[in-house]
Order: C-alpha cells, then structure tokens, then sequence
C-alpha cells in the first residue's frame, strides 16, 4: 500500500505540471468566450426584453379595450394608463438600442404605428358621451382590433430580428468554444501522453478505475442505478470496485421495491377516491384544484376542465371555497355544526343537500399539502327531517281537541259533577288528570318545537339588560327552589351589561335550564345564574350541584325525547331541543358540561346589544 502511494503521488506530480499548462489555455479560451458572451448579451438582449415588453404591454392595453366592452369602464382606463406609460418604457429603451441592420426602420415604424393606435383606443376608452356598445363592438373589431395586431407583429419582427442575431453569434460562440475544445482536447491528450511515459503502469492501472468510479457514483447520485464497474484486480482498488456494484445492485432492489411500493399506493388511493358515492374535491396549498372524483365530476363539470384552476373558479358554491382557505390558512378541518354546514346544490332538476367537511392534508413531516374536501349526500336525511316535523306538527294539534276534552271530564269528575266519587276512585282520576296534564304539556312543546324550526314564530328582537332576563327567570323558580330547600345565586359581572334578543324565548329557555337544575338538585345544594361578556358575545351560564350527567350522553342531550335513564321524570325530553332551536335563531349556541354526582353547567350564549 506504500508504493501504490509513493507512485500516485510521483505520478500526480508529473501531471499536475502538465495540467498547469493546460488550464492556464482553458482560462484563456473561458475568457475569450465569456467576451463573446458579453458582446451577445450588450447588443441584441435588451433589445428582445425591449419587443417582449412592448408585446406584453400591447396586449394589456388590448385587454382594457376588452375590459371596456365588458362595461367594466374606469378598469379599463387605469389598466390602459398604466401599460401605455410600461410600452413607452420598452420602446425608448428599443430605440436606443439599434444594433442590427433594419432595426431602426422597425423601430421607427412602431413608434409611428402606436401613436395612431393611441390615438385610436383612447377615442373609445375616453369618449364623451361614451360610444353606444354596438358602435363600440364595431369600433373595436374594425379598427382597434386590426392596428393592434399590426403593432404587435411589427414589434415581433424586433424581437424575431434580435433573436436571430443571438442565434448567428451564438453559433459563432459555440464554433469558437469546439475549436478551444478541440485545441484543449489536443492539448490535455499530448499532456496525458508525455505524463504516461514517464509515469508507473501502476499509476495508470490506478487512475482509470478510479475515474470509473466517480463517473458512475456521480450518475448514481443523480438517480441513474443502473451502473457497474468491470475490474479485475485483487488490490484496494479492486474491492472498491466490488463494493461499489454490490451497492449499485442494492439501491436497484430499493429502488424497484419502493417503486411498485408507491405505484400500489396510489393506485389504491385513486381507487378508493373513484369508489367513494360521496363527492371529493382535492386541492393543493394554494387552493388549486387537482382531482375531482367521478361522483364531483357530475356535479361540477369533468375534472380535466378543472384541474389547475382556483378552487373558486371551479367551484361555483362560495361555501365550499370558503372552506376550503379556511382548511389551508387555519390548517384546521372546516366542518359548521348545523344548518352553516349544509350545501344545497342542483342536481338536474331536483335539488340536493350535502354536509359540507374540508380538511388539510399533511406530509409525514406535517407540512401542508392542500386540503380535501368530502360532501355528504344527506338529501334522504333532510327529507326524513321534514316529514317526521311535519308529521309530529300534524298529530299534536290534532291530539289537543281530545285531551282537552278529556281534561275537561276528569275536571267534572273530581268536582263531583256527575256523583260523589270513592276515595279509590278519585284516586284514579288524579292519576288520569296528571298524566293528561303531562300530554298536553308535552303536546305544546311539540308544537312549539314545530314552530320554531318551520319559522313561525321567529324571534322579536330588541335591547335587553341580561340582569332583567336572569332576575325574571329566578323570580319564576323562586317559590319551587324554596320549597325543595335549594338556594339560587346570582352572579353578573356587569350590571349593564345587555343583548339583543327575544325577551320572552330567551326567557323560555332560562326557566327550562332552572327547572331542570332544581329537579335534578338535592335538598340543600344550590344553583348559580352567571353572566358575563367574552370574546365578543355575552355567556348566560347556570351551575348546578346535581347528580350530574353521564359522559355518553351529554353529547345527545340536546336531541328530541332524549332523558337521562335514572333521572327525575318532569317532561318529555323537549326542552333541551327547544333551547337549542332558539338559541340558532338568535345565532347564537348552547353546550353543557357535567361530571356525575358533581353537578352539571349550561352555557349559552347570545350578541350583545349593538
């Protein structure tokens, strides 16, 4: 191993004199080339920046004209002043630099053809009183449109003059880099020669393998695999050489295996997207449409017409775009609770309803990607909805001409109307009375419930001071509270503070969420009714020390006929539901948090006054 070093280190020596003189050639000839290349860029390239922006900046002033039969008048103007001063621009800086021969004809020719053409757009852009749109349509397509074209083909022949001249030198350039190629080639191979005679074999038995090998480690870095060295040697070298195919072989397996790897994924997840019954729309981290499934090709157009354009563009339904940026600017899933999450959109001739969910798609490494958006089908859903709200509507006023009636005769038998009952009998009509109490209760709700979401009874707003609504509602309770030994407190962080809504059904939905409390609060617990400003809303909060709800189904507690298995029976399961539909019609919104055997906390929330 010392000799191989002693010899490639005598050999180095030789050549590296040798290729001191060949460089100091290349230098000069790099020097030479880069003049040529000086000489190039000086003469003829601001010339073709010049015709590139006189062309770009004739059809900007083009398009205002465009803009101005599309009645989008004062757009049209500024974008006219503004292309016509960048046109002027490129044309002085064309005009002082004339290089080629005829150039200065063209020059001229365009500067003569633009004034005219200037002339001729600001007699429609600028008219007073402005041209009818039929006599401007044929202003333009007669006249503007033609002197644009021939202002524009003349400032191409510039740019086609400039760009042959380029092409001419750079011919000559590149002639004279082969003859400095050829001259080095000459050069290096004498050098090489003469460093052989004096040079070791071994140095060049070494060198060639070597120079092999870093070739081909480089073609591998840039992705080509398929590289090996023949070299038969038992040296260093040798088992370099074998390593190096052993290496180049492993990253070939890597390569295929990974490659069907990806190939199978995507071809999964492309399946998976063309199954899915929902549409899906997929856009990338600026908001551009990549894939549309065949279920979106159907409602909004074949993706091929889509792909690349703004997902607005795309898209027609501007809640759809709106969630889309929300998911990319937010990097959070944009999906609205309630009515603020459904899409209607028309499909043929009928009309469908999607629940609309987007959300941001991160790399392994949690950079954004895009964001994919699903739409939900739920017209079956909302049509169900709106029979079983009609049907309930139509059964409960019915039901109320009965249960009158029989509220009635239950009222005539215990005030002895018809005969002095038994004490077992007036038991039984007790029992009857409050069941058909509980009915037409229940009845009534169902009717309000009806009502509200049909939208019949909406909302009469005005200012109300908060300390009204929560000293109204504890007033209402004051009496039962008492009578089952459970204390009310009442905490409200700004005596004027106020909001804007219903006096009476804000009101409504505080006595249920009391009456709740004080049904559900043991002898000597309390209840507190908070209120309070926060993130620009104000919080209407009432705590319990109760038995609390369990965990599974706090979040149904809202849904119709829901009751909590084990608590005190008081009502149908409505009120919660019909908090909750008030509430969304006065934009605001309701939730709960409980923990059982220590209590449970409704917050709601309304705007404020103003």
């Amino acid at each position: 191993m010392q000799n191989l070093r002693v010899q490639l280190l005598m050999g180095q020596l030789v050549v590296a004199l040798l290729m001191g003189g060949v460089m100091v050639g290349a230098v000069l000839s790099f020097i030479h080339l880069s003049r040529s290349i000086d000489r190039i860029l000086k003469d003829n390239y601001d010339s073709v920046i010049a015709a590139q922006d006189m062309k770009e900046a004739l059809e900007r002033q083009d398009s205002a004209a465009t803009f101005y039969l599309a009645e989008q008048v004062q757009e049209a103007r500024d974008q006219y002043r503004e292309y016509r001063v960048k046109f002027k621009e490129a044309y002085q800086k064309e005009a002082n630099n004339i290089t080629e021969t005829g150039e200065e004809e063209m020059a001229n020719d365009i500067g003569q053809q633009f004034a005219a053409y200037q002339q001729s757009i600001e007699k429609l852009l600028f008219a007073d009183p402005p041209m009818p749109t039929n006599a401007a349509r044929v202003y333009y397509f007669g006249k503007l449109k033609p002197a644009f074209l021939r202002l524009k083909q003349r400032a191409q022949d510039v740019l086609d003059l400039n760009q042959n001249a380029i092409v001419q030198k750079a011919a000559r350039t590149k002639q004279e880099a082969r003859s400095a190629s050829t001259t080095g080639i000459i050069v290096t191979a004498a050098a090489l020669l003469f460093a052989f005679l004096f040079a070791p074999w071994a140095i060049r038995a070494a060198l060639t393998p070597l120079r092999s090998l870093a070739r081909q480690a480089e073609q591998i870095g840039t992705g080509h695999l398929n590289q090996r060295i023949d070299v038969q040697r038992t040296d260093e070298i040798g088992a370099l050489a074998v390593s190096f195919n052993v290496m180049a072989e492993r990253l070939r397996e890597a390569r295929r295996i990974e490659e069907q790897r990806l190939h199978r994924a995507e071809r999964m997840s492309d399946a998976a997207l063309e199954s899915l019954y929902d549409p899906v729309i997929v856009t990338d981290a600026m908001g551009r449409t990549v894939h549309l499934n065949r279920a979106a090709e159907g409602l909004f157009g074949p993706e091929a017409k889509e792909v690349g354009r703004p997902v607005g563009e795309a898209i027609k339904e501007k809640s759809i775009a709106e969630a889309v940026s929300k998911a990319i600017l937010q990097e959070r899933v944009s999906a609205a609770e309630g009515e603020a999450g459904f899409v209607p959109i028309q499909v043929g001739g009928t009309q469908r309803t999607y629940r609309l969910r987007a959300s941001p798609m991160r790399d392994d490494d949690g950079s954004l990607l895009g964001a994919v958006t699903v739409l939900e089908d739920i017209t079956h859903l909302r049509e169900l909805d709106r029979l079983k709200t009609e049907f309930i509507g139509v059964a409960s006023h019915e039901l109320r001409t009965p249960v009158t009636s029989l509220q009635l005769s239950v009222q005539l038998l215990q005030e002895g109307a018809v005969g002095e009952l038994t004490p077992e009998q007036k038991e039984v009509v007790a029992a009857q009375r409050e069941d058909l109490d509980r009915l037409e209760r229940m009845m009534r709700d169902l009717l309000d419930m009806t009502r509200l979401e049909a939208g019949v009874t909406p909302p009469r707003f005005e200012l109300v001071p908060a300390t009204e609504l929560v000293a109204s509602a504890v007033e209402a309770v004051a009496t039962p509270a008492e009578a089952k030994g459970v204390k009310l407190n009442i905490e409200i962080a700004d005596p004027k503070l106020a909001v804007r809504a219903d006096r009476s059904q804000i009101g409504r939905v505080l006595l249920n969420l009391l009456n709740n409390a004080i049904r559900h609060t043991p002898e000597g617990g309390h209840i507190t009714v908070r209120a309070w400003a926060e993130e620009g809303q104000v919080r209407f909060q009432v705590q319990d020390t109760g038995s609390g709800i369990p965990k599974e189904y706090l979040p149904r507690i809202f849904e119709r006929f829901t009751q909590v298995p084990g608590a005190t029976r008081g009502g149908a399961g409505l009120g919660l539901s019909i908090a909750q539909t008030i509430l969304q019609a006065h934009q605001g919104r309701i939730w709960a948090e409980s923990e059982p055997g220590q209590g449970s906390m409704f917050t709601f929330t309304l705007p404020p006054a103003g």
